[in-house]
């Protein structure tokens, strides 16, 4: 394809079109970084989230058996109150 451009065009723009072609390069690899960079970053907010999310099962689980107390010791006082009405 370069024979049939005139050396005067190719004298002028090959060099431009290498420029071009450098610079395409350089903004290649610097989108690949932040590729990367960005696949990081969603990694590590993923594993925070499951952090979390285990937490708040955790905190699920203690609210659960802390009502279920609550449940427990109301009867209790239930069962005390008859037993004092009894004797």
């Amino acid at each position: 394809m370069a024979s049939k451009i005139p050396s005067w065009i190719q004298k002028f723009l090959l060099p431009e079109l290498e420029s071009v072609k450098g610079e395409l390069k350089a903004i290649n690899t610097r989108i690949e970084e932040l590729d990367k960079r960005i696949e990081r970053l969603r990694n590590e907010m993923i594993a925070r989230f499951e952090a979390v999310n285990s937490r708040i099962d955790s905190l699920d689980k203690r609210l659960d058996v802390a009502e279920r107390l609550a449940v427990i010791e109301a009867k209790l006082r239930e069962h005390d109150e008859i037993l004092e009405k009894i004797a």
